[in-house]
């Protein structure tokens, strides 16, 4: 992995590129963002100091490794106009859905007959606890990357958290648990804060009893 980019920079896409940053395993130069917001994409990028790209084709070719992280309804249309900038390249897709299976009946899985080269793709359920290195990151078992790439890709994630993998039927529910289960813990957390607040704990102190709870 030379440079990494990402397609789509919300939360989870600046939670995994600040947790990898804070890694060291790669640097600012070499990651890039591209959002269709330009305005909000710089702001967020500017946080981080990695470099924004104009349009999709920008950091597409600017990078040979990506994260798909755009909201899975956009993703179609996204592929459609990348499709043959992808060929050489791996392809990280964290959007929920998106797994081996749905890639492959959109993108060649065969090498091109004249060059050789394919699209690489591996489907990964994060969640935004991988900013601060204590995330769940679930891989599926079905990939089409080469075992090097692998063993570097598993090795930036573990960096994150913690790296588990699944089989392909189990990552829908593997991914409603670990990834929308930090939203309902921090509702819980806050409602627990409410209560302790009512009856005379100063806030600040609430959150750090309850956190360490």
């Amino acid at each position: 992995m030379t440079n990494l980019g990402f397609i789509g920079f919300g939360n989870m896409a600046q939670a995994l590129a600040g947790g990898f940053l804070n890694s060291g395993l790669i640097s600012k130069e070499n990651m890039f963002a591209f959002a269709p917001n330009q305005t909000k994409l710089e702001q967020n990028t500017g946080k981080l100091g990695i470099r924004s790209c104009r349009t999709v084709k920008d950091v597409v070719s600017a990078c040979d490794t990506l994260v798909m992280a755009c909201k899975p309804y956009q993703i179609e249309g996204v592929l459609k106009e990348i499709r043959g900038e992808l060929m050489g390249k791996t392809l990280i897709s964290v959007a929920a859905g998106w797994d081996y299976a749905k890639y492959a009946a959109v993108l060649s899985i065969e090498p091109s007959p004249v060059t050789g080269e394919y699209c690489r793709f591996q489907f990964v359920m994060p969640n935004t606890p991988a900013l601060v290195g204590e995330g769940v990151l679930l891989f599926e078992e079905k990939n089409s990357l080469e075992e090097n790439e692998k063993a570097e890709i598993v090795k930036l994630f573990e960096a994150t958290g913690s790296v588990a993998f699944l089989p392909s039927n189990l990552m829908g529910i593997g991914g409603a648990v670990t990834g929308c289960g930090p939203a309902f813990v921090d509702l819980f957390m806050e409602a627990y804060a409410d209560a302790a607040v009512k009856y005379g704990i100063p806030r600040p102190a609430a959150y750090k009893l309850i956190s360490q709870m």
